[in-house]
């Protein structure tokens, strides 16, 4: 897949590894990601969650899983406090698993804001079946930076809407098992860590006309 920006085509590779990168540092668990070099171009190998040993692992996207859970008649949420909700509710609760995974995602939301990953869709989240039937949230994969400025994510965030605001983060922390203060110093955290973008992206080689396209998005009033 060739991405754009201002119509000019990017290392979109190197900026998904460099993005996963910076998704570790903030405290997300990632899937793990490799750099390769082919002819004149790069490619980034993406290890699979859903493979242990040659067995295929059972899992479901957040979208079938929010559907399935839903009352017959009613419209599913495609929301992260629904997600959350669900995780808590249908999610591994040996050593409070369910509860971790809930606060991750709320981590996940967050970080998706402040780097402008508006491609944060349903499909894009993922839960894998443990052996005692109960689900855990897989790692985060497929995040990079969209460089729309779109204002809004995929995935509802919270009583605004889709609107990609800390205002709006903020606004449903019970439904991850957060108070208000837990919230504010995990989002406080994340930016801390975001901030630092840069360096990172250049440390895994981005070339200076991506980082300076991606932080007119990433640094700018949006």
């Amino acid at each position: 897949v060739i991405k754009f920006f201002n119509n000019e085509p990017i290392d979109a590779p190197l900026v998904e590894h460099a993005a996963m990168t910076l998704a570790l540092k903030a405290g997300i668990t990632v899937a793990q990601t490799q750099v390769i070099q082919l002819a004149g171009f790069h490619a980034v190998a993406i290890k699979r969650f859903d493979r242990h040993q040659g067995q295929r692992i059972h899992c479901l996207s957040a979208g079938t899983a929010l559907r399935a859970a839903t009352p017959v008649g009613q419209e599913p949420q495609m929301s992260y406090p629904a997600l959350a909700r669900l995780l808590r509710r249908a999610g591994v609760k040996h050593n409070n698993v369910n509860l971790q995974d809930a606060r991750e995602l709320f981590r996940r939301m967050v970080f998706n804001i402040l780097i402008d990953n508006t491609d944060d869709h349903e499909k894009n989240h993922a839960l894998v079946r443990g052996e005692d039937g109960f689900y855990a949230l897989s790692p985060a994969f497929d995040v990079l930076p969209a460089a729309q400025g779109l204002g809004y994510q995929q995935m509802r965030v919270g009583a605004q809407g889709h609107e990609s605001s800390m205002l709006n983060a903020l606004s449903e922390v019970r439904a991850f098992g957060l108070t208000d203060t837990q919230a504010r110093g995990i989002a406080a955290e994340i930016a801390k860590q975001v901030a630092q973008w840069q360096d990172v992206f250049k440390r895994q080689n981005v070339r200076d006309a991506d980082v300076e396209e991606l932080a007119l998005y990433l640094d700018g009033a949006q």
